[in-house]
């Protein structure tokens, strides 16, 4: 983004505060955060499970728990 871009929509953000946070209060409503801590095993075995991206970097926390995620849902789908 332009430095241009981000002046022009911070003056933006400035003069729409109530829209911005009606905007974001739904997105939050639709789009919840859920936290957790999980054990030491489980982290221990996630460490183990986790990939590595095209460039070599480890995934992320994020990709890593709805790449398992998806996969258990797709086992238990199936019966298993």
């Amino acid at each position: 983004m332009s430095d241009n871009y981000r002046d022009i929509k911070k003056k933006w953000d400035k003069k729409n505060q109530d829209k911005v946070k009606e905007s974001k209060a739904k997105y939050d409503a639709n789009n919840p955060v859920w936290s957790f801590r999980p054990s030491s095993e489980l982290i221990e075995w996630l460490e183990e499970e986790r990939w590595d991206d095209k460039d070599d970097k480890p995934e992320t926390n994020a990709a890593l728990l709805t790449r398992k995620l998806n996969k258990l849902m797709n086992l238990e789908r199936q019966g298993y």
